[in-house]
């Protein structure tokens, strides 16, 4: 029996053991995970606190002092040496603002719509125009960029903004997301709304609150591919009409000779609107994936 019973003990300690690994592995692994996705955005928000001999200390994380100079060199435009920024960060901040919050919005809609018919509808050459929402995604960005740049400059709308709002949202990825979410709305709803009346339009607009979750994780996730876009507004956009991927590179021009402090405020501010709509839209998000996921 003492035998017995020592070899039971024995089992239900391993047991636990192994109950403990399993438990914490998943949470070292979250840790782990978590700290090698901030650490560099936490580096550089304390960057831009440094002066230029604390920033190339890489044992250094945080600065000595925390002087707001390089935000204030960002704002105003002036430099503690007196030079100036090649470029005015509030104007192009708010370029990047209205091009990517246009964009994204115009192509939550655009490709709702489009999800929509073909989740609900059918139509002639649906299958080939679906094929072609695929195309489109395979299709690298390079290959579009001499068409597209000719097709606008016939257009007379190159190097305004509206030379990557209007391109920026038409989106393959859009059209496959909403057909996927639409084919999960019960046809009975459509049918109800129908038999009271409601348009086809009208139809669609009582439907969206149902996928909502849908359209705030789509739009945010175009709004930040558009957000950090540099190919196409390198190409598109004129020097009066410049964003913020533009204009974080030119601030690593050695020529102008900017402290390396205004680089990471500019960097740190850049990520603001992201982080904002992160924090409102979170839920939305969650549920968003989740649901797209269950099925």
């Amino acid at each position: 029996m003492a035998v017995l019973q020592y070899f039971s003990t024995g089992q239900a300690v391993m047991l636990n053991a192994y109950t403990m690994r399993t438990r914490l592995a998943p949470a070292f692994l979250g840790v782990l995970a978590t700290f090698l996705f901030a650490y560099p955005f936490a580096w550089m928000f304390f960057s831009s606190f440094k002066t230029n001999n604390e920033i190339y200390q890489p044992l250094l994380f945080f600065p000595s002092e925390y002087e707001s100079d390089a935000y204030v060199s960002l704002l105003s435009g002036e430099l503690p040496s007196g030079a100036s920024l090649p470029f005015s960060f509030l104007e192009v901040f708010s370029h990047s603002i209205l091009a990517s919050g246009s964009q994204a919005l115009l192509a939550t809609a655009l490709t709702a719509m489009a999800g929509y018919a073909f989740a609900k509808y059918r139509f002639r050459w649906k299958n080939v125009l679906f094929a072609l929402a695929i195309l489109v995604i395979l299709v690298p960005r390079q290959a579009l960029a001499v068409p597209l740049f000719e097709w606008l400059t016939q257009l007379r709308l190159n190097g305004s903004l509206w030379a990557i709002i209007l391109p920026g949202a038409a989106s393959g990825i859009g059209v496959i997301f909403f057909t996927q979410v639409f084919r999960r709305i019960p046809n009975s709803l459509m049918d109800l709304a129908q038999i009271e009346g409601a348009s086809e339009t009208r139809t669609l607009l009582l439907l969206l609150p149902l996928v909502a979750p849908a359209l705030v994780t789509y739009g945010l996730i175009h709004f930040v591919l558009s957000w950090q876009e540099h190919l196409f507004p390198l190409l598109l956009l004129s020097d009066d009409n410049q964003v913020l991927p533009l204009a974080l590179a030119k601030l690593r021009d050695s020529s102008h000779r900017i402290p390396e402090a205004v680089s990471m405020a500019a960097a740190t501010c850049s990520l603001l609107p992201v982080a904002i709509l992160f924090a409102i839209f979170h839920r939305q998000i969650r549920t968003a994936l989740r649901d797209f996921t269950a099925h």
